[in-house]
C-alpha cells in the first residue's frame, strides 16, 4: 500500500518518533526517510504526521515515510495509509483532526505529584549498586540540601533477576522497613521493571511451559539481545501473561507500600512481526501492550511506547547524553514538541544532566560540565515535570543553587501546569506547544529553540554551551520578562547562567 503526498507551499510536517523531532518539521527542502514499520528508536512513536496546512497522514499499523524536496512517500505492507484534511487549515487543526478521529483522551493521567514535585531517579547515582544504604542516603541528602521530596524512583539492580521481581536480599535488609523510612521522609517510593525474563528466574519454567513468553518464528522461546544481556521476553498478547505481571506488581504494592513503576524497555526493536505470539501481534504492538500495563498505576513512567496518544501514563524522553547538541541538551525541546503533538502530553524531559550512565560512569565531579547541568535544570523546569539523578546539589554551591531555584521555578507554575494537566486529559490538547501550533502563519513553523507552556508562558532556555544571551521570539500580544513588555518582535534577552529566560502573557 502506498501514498503519494505533494507539500503545499510554506507547508510543513510534524510528527513520526520522538526521537526525531530534532529533524522536524519536515519542509520542501527537506530529505529524510523515517521509518515505524517496526519502531527502531528508543522512544515514543505514533502512525501520525501533521502539517500546519491543517493536513494529517494516519495508518493502523506502522508505515515508512520518505521526504524528498516536497514529495511524499508512504508505504505499508500492513495497513492503508490515508491523507485526510481538517477544517482549520492549522497545524492545531490537524491536531484536533487526528485527536477526533484517531486517538480520543481516556480522561486519564498521571499522579499530580508527579507534576508539583521533582523527581528523583537513582540510575545515574549508583547504576546498578542500588542498596538500602545507597537509597537512603540519596534521600536524606535531598532534603539536607533544602530540595523537596518528591517520587524517588529505585532503578535496575534492586531486583534478583530480570522477571523474579524480589528484592535482592544482599542488597536490602529490611526492604519493607527502608520503603517506610521512605514515605516518613516524604517520598513516593518507584521500582524500575522490564518485560524481559532472565533464564535464572525461578519463573522462567512457569512462563515458557504456560505460553506466556515471546517465540521466535521456529517455535523456540525468543532469546533477545538487549542492553542488559540476552533474555526472554513476556508476551503480553496472552492475557495470563498480562495477569502474571500485573499480579507482582500488586505484590510489591501490598507487601511493601510501593507506589509505582518506572517501566523500561518494551520496546519494538526487540520484538519480531514473525514472532509467534499468544494474540498472533506484531512487534510494536507488542510494545503498545506494554504501556496498556502501565495505566492503571497511579505512578507511572515509560520510555517506550507505540501508537499510545491521549493516554495517562507519563512518556520520559529516551536517555540523553551529557552533552550538547543533538545528543544531549539540544534535542531536549524538539523532542518534547514532537511528544506533544503525537499525542503524549505528560512528557518528562529525561534526568538533568543526561541519562546515558556511559558519560559518567568512573568519572568524577571534576570531568563534568556544570553550565550542561544548570541549563539542563533551567530547560526542564518548566515542562510538564523534571527528573534529577546524580546529585549535583552537591558537586558545589552555584549547582545547589541552581537546582534550588529552577524547583522553586517548577513549583511557582506547578498549579498553571496541574490546569494544563487537567485539560489534555479531557481533550489530548499538549501541554508543551510548538509556536506555530499556539500562533499559526506567523512565520514560527520552523522553531524548537523555545516553546509555549500553555498558551501563557513562552520559555527560551539557553540550549549553546557559552551563551549568556537568548534570541526570543516574541509573538504579537503583550509578553513579560522581570520589568520588560515585548510584543511581535525578535529579541535578545540577557541570560547568565543562573536565568531562565522566560515570558508570560500580560492579560488586558
Amino acid at each position: 500500500m502506498k501514498l503519494k503526498v505533494k507539500m503545499l507551499k510554506n507547508e510543513y510536517w510534524y510528527g513520526g518518533d520522538t526521537n526525531i523531532g530534532f529533524f522536524t518539521p519536515l519542509g520542501r527542502k527537506s530529505i529524510y526517510v523515517a521509518n515505524n514499520t517496526i519502531v527502531k528508536s528508543y522512544g515514543q512513536s505514533n502512525t501520525l504526521w501533521l502539517s500546519n496546512k491543517g493536513r494529517v497522514i494516519w495508518s493502523d499499523c506502522g508505515f515508512k515515510t520518505t521526504f524528498i524536496f516536497g514529495k511524499i512517500t508512504c508505504t505499508s505492507e500492513k495497513a492503508e495509509i490515508k491523507l485526510f484534511e481538517a477544517e482549520d487549515k492549522t497545524l492545531k487543526g490537524a491536531y484536533s483532526y487526528a485527536v477526533q478521529h484517531f486517538m480520543p483522551p481516556d480522561g486519564k493521567h498521571p499522579n499530580p505529584i508527579m507534576f508539583k514535585i521533582p523527581q528523583y531517579c537513582t540510575w545515574i547515582q549508583f547504576e546498578h549498586e542500588q542498596t538500602q544504604t545507597n537509597i537512603l542516603s540519596y534521600a536524606k541528602s535531598i532534603l539536607e540540601s533544602g530540595m523537596p521530596a518528591g517520587e524517588l524512583i529505585i532503578d535496575d539492580g534492586w531486583q534478583t533477576n530480570f522477571g523474579e521481581w524480589d528484592f535482592d536480599p544482599n542488597k536490602f535488609e529490611n526492604a519493607k522497613q527502608m520503603c517506610d523510612n521512605l514515605h516518613e521522609l516524604g517520598f513516593k517510593v518507584i521500582l524500575w521493571i522490564c518485560p524481559f525474563v532472565s533464564t535464572k528466574s525461578t519463573h522462567y519454567n512457569y512462563l515458557a511451559q504456560n505460553n506466556m513468553l515471546v517465540k521466535d518464528k521456529d517455535n523456540n522461546i525468543a532469546m533477545r539481545k538487549w542492553w542488559n544481556g540476552t533474555d526472554a521476553i513476556l508476551d503480553l498478547s496472552n492475557p495470563q501473561a498480562m495477569k502474571w505481571f500485573t499480579d507482582y506488581t500488586k505484590k510489591l504494592i501490598d507487601e511493601f507500600g510501593v507506589d509505582g513503576f518506572k517501566q523500561d524497555a518494551g520496546d519494538a526493536m526487540y520484538y519480531c512481526d514473525d514472532d509467534i505470539t499468544f494474540g498472533g501481534v506484531d512487534a510494536n504492538t507488542q510494545s503498545k501492550l506494554w504501556a496498556q500495563s502501565a495505566i492503571d498505576f497511579d505512578f507511572n513512567e515509560l520510555r517506550a511506547c507505540f501508537q499510545f496518544g491521549c493516554q495517562g501514563v507519563a512518556q520520559r524522553l529516551a536517555d540523553k547524553s551529557h552533552k550538547w547538541g543533538i545528543l544531549g541538551l539540544g534535542a531536549l525541546l524538539p523532542n518534547t514538541l514532537t511528544q506533544g503533538i503525537t499525542g503524549y502530553s505528560y512528557g518528562c524531559p529525561d534526568m538533568i544532566g543526561g541519562g546515558q550512565i556511559g558519560d559518567f560512569k568512573n568519572k568524577n565531579e571534576f570531568s563534568f560540565d556544570n553550565e550542561l547541568f544548570a541549563r539542563y535544570a533551567e530547560a526542564s523546569c518548566l515542562m510538564p515535570m523534571m527528573q534529577f539523578s546524580l546529585d549535583i546539589w552537591k558537586i558545589n554551591d552555584e549547582l545547589k543553587n541552581i537546582s534550588l531555584k529552577t524547583i522553586d521555578l517548577h513549583t511557582k507554575y506547578s498549579d498553571y501546569i496541574l490546569q494544563l494537566v487537567e485539560h489534555a486529559s479531557k481533550t489530548g490538547e499538549p501541554i508543551v506547544r510548538y509556536m506555530e501550533y499556539s500562533f499559526p502563519n506567523k512565520g514560527y513553523a520552523k522553531i524548537t529553540s523555545q516553546f509555549m507552556l500553555g498558551d501563557d508562558i513562552l520559555v527560551a532556555p539557553v540550549l549553546v554551551k557559552g551563551h549568556t544571551t537568548k534570541l526570543v521570539y516574541v509573538p504579537e500580544g503583550k509578553w513579560q520578562y522581570k520589568d520588560k513588555i515585548y510584543s511581535n518582535e525578535m529579541v535578545i534577552i540577557p541570560a547568565p547562567i543562573d536565568e531562565l529566560v522566560y515570558l508570560t502573557k500580560v492579560k488586558d
